[in-house]
């Protein structure tokens, strides 16, 4: 009975073999040689991972691909390595250093477990040029009413998307109002608003904002131009404005009765015009910084004003906005220099007066035209320090100093601006292409400047 036996079990242990190798084959047949970043820059290292689970590194074996000259491995490796669920198995790790940006797929990689041959494949992966040399890009994508042969329809509505991707921060965002249509903003994303984080690089694109639009004649017509300030991986500043030179053909509508045509005209065009959207009567939201926080920068920029220009206060300053976020605004001009331009004129004028009187003209003439030199830069430098400046909160902007009216500029909170007139209960202020009017609390006023701001 035992010998009938033997080829039973053998048989089944064979069966168990077979079945345990063809689940292991299909474990490394759905693998891949994963990137552990998105996306990679030219010049950067950048690691490849492949994880073998529940395999000695003993039993594994590979051959290092053979790339082309645009891409080199500077280091492979293989290690043990313990997953989180408990389990153990062997990674092995890729060092990859790019030569050129494109997209890359790379050689398989020749895995050898026990005796058994795989080819794993390479992640695709996109390759960059260094952030810093990266310009960003404005572009939007319509969700509703324009066909694909960008042709829409008069008195329908137009739903799109902006999207902006290669930024490293927007600065400030406005929209112009289209003739010949009704427009609204419909939703702005995190992104846009006040204190957006600053994004880490990557390739995707970031939704802005979304709007809708209906065309109210035939014919070609531009995009909307919706506009943005960012700051780029390099610190410069980049200002874009939706592709204006794009155009969409708006065909008219299909013929109907002229009562069909005035019904649907009234219950949707004009219907639509005198359609509240909901944010109209509210007050513009303060954004962060919060109010200390603007107060301590209003206080480290008059400080910064009043210190001598070797010292630290200017980087302090800077270290503090970063602390919070924002992107390091204008610096100040030192109350310092125009004093000492003043003092050093009066020296040069004394001077000069002296040598005319030894009558040593030569002298005394080319003390007078330093003196024009140095009184011309003192009158420059101090005309700097009488203009006034302030930090702004963060908020809309206004076109009349109403909050009722509309509006269509946003400036972010911890940002320098210029106040330009002032009524009571507002300030006319102007920050890089944008001017309006904003509340007078919405300012916290640089003490130094020789203004002071109605409360």
């Amino acid at each position: 009975m035992e010998k009938s036996r033997k080829p039973i079990f053998i048989q089944f242990g064979k069966r168990l073999l077979t079945l345990a190798f063809l689940v292991m084959s299909a474990k490394l047949f759905a693998l891949e040689v994963i990137p552990q970043n998105e996306s990679a820059i030219v010049g950067n290292q950048t690691i490849y991972i492949l994880d073998l689970p529940d395999t000695d590194p003993s039993s594994v074996e590979f051959s290092t691909p053979e790339l082309s000259e645009e891409a080199s491995i500077a280091l492979s490796k293989k290690s043990p390595y313990l997953y989180e669920n408990g389990t153990t198995g062997t990674r092995i790790e890729f060092y990859v250093l790019f030569f050129q940006d494109g997209y890359f797929q790379l050689p398989n990689l020749q895995v050898k477990i026990d005796d058994l041959k795989y080819s794993i494949p390479f992640q695709p992966l996109q390759v960059f040029q260094n952030p810093a040399t990266i310009q960003p890009e404005l572009f939007c994508e319509f969700t509703k009413g324009v066909e694909g042969d960008f042709t829409a329809t008069e008195g329908k509505a137009i739903e799109f998307t902006v999207f902006a991707r290669f930024f490293h921060q927007v600065v400030s965002y406005s929209y112009d109002i289209p003739e010949n249509a009704l427009f609204r903003e419909l939703e702005t994303y995190p992104s846009v608003k006040a204190n957006s984080a600053k994004r880490e690089f990557s390739s995707n694109k970031v939704a802005l904002a979304r709007f809708e639009w209906i065309p109210l004649v035939s014919g070609e017509t531009k995009l909307p131009a919706v506009k943005l300030s960012f700051t780029t991986y390099s610190g410069a500043k980049a200002e874009l404005s939706l592709d204006a030179s794009k155009t969409i053909f708006v065909k008219k509508s299909e013929q109907k009765t002229e009562s069909a045509s005035k019904k649907e005209e009234t219950d949707s065009l004009f219907a639509y015009a005198f359609t509240p959207t909901g944010d109209e009567d509210e007050e513009s939201e303060i954004a962060e910084p919060v109010s200390t926080e603007i107060r301590v920068l209003s206080r480290l920029r008059d400080k910064e004003r009043r210190s001598l220009p070797f010292s630290n206060t200017r980087n302090v300053r800077r270290q503090v906005e970063s602390a919070m976020g924002l992107v390091p605004g204008e610096d100040e001009p030192y109350i310092a220099v125009p004093l000492m331009l003043w003092i050093f004129a009066l020296l040069t004028l004394f001077l000069a007066v002296l040598f005319l009187r030894k009558k040593r003209n030569a002298h005394a003439f080319s003390l007078f035209f330093a003196l024009v030199a140095l009184i011309a830069f003192a009158v420059v430098f101090t005309a700097r320090q009488i203009v006034p400046y302030g930090v702004f909160k963060g908020g809309e902007v206004y076109p009349i100093p109403e909050k009722s009216s509309k509006t269509s500029f946003y400036i972010h909170g911890g940002n320098r601006v210029r106040i330009m007139e002032r009524t009571p209960g507002w300030l006319y202020i102007a920050f890089n292409n944008v001017e309006g009017w904003v509340p007078v609390e919405m300012v916290e006023p640089i003490k130094s400047t020789v203004f002071e701001i109605e409360k």
